[in-house]
């Protein structure tokens, strides 16, 4: 969220600033991480479960115990 911010304030500060036509500073982004490989192959492909309707849900929230 602080990467986003911060991206929104460099943005802002490039589109109000008063600069010449075409001299707008370009503004570095945040540093953001990035995902290893190693991790996202161990996990495997994940399975999805089964497909639950919202009147399924709603029963089971309203149901009497």
């Amino acid at each position: 969220m602080t990467a986003d911010i911060f991206d929104a304030i460099n943005q802002n500060t490039r589109a109000t600033g008063n600069w010449g036509k075409g001299k707008a500073p370009k503004l570095p982004a945040w540093p953001r991480p990035k995902p290893s490989k190693k991790a996202s192959t161990t996990s495997g492909p994940k399975k999805a479960g089964k497909r639950v309707s919202v009147a399924e849900i709603y029963k089971k929230f309203t149901a009497r115990r």
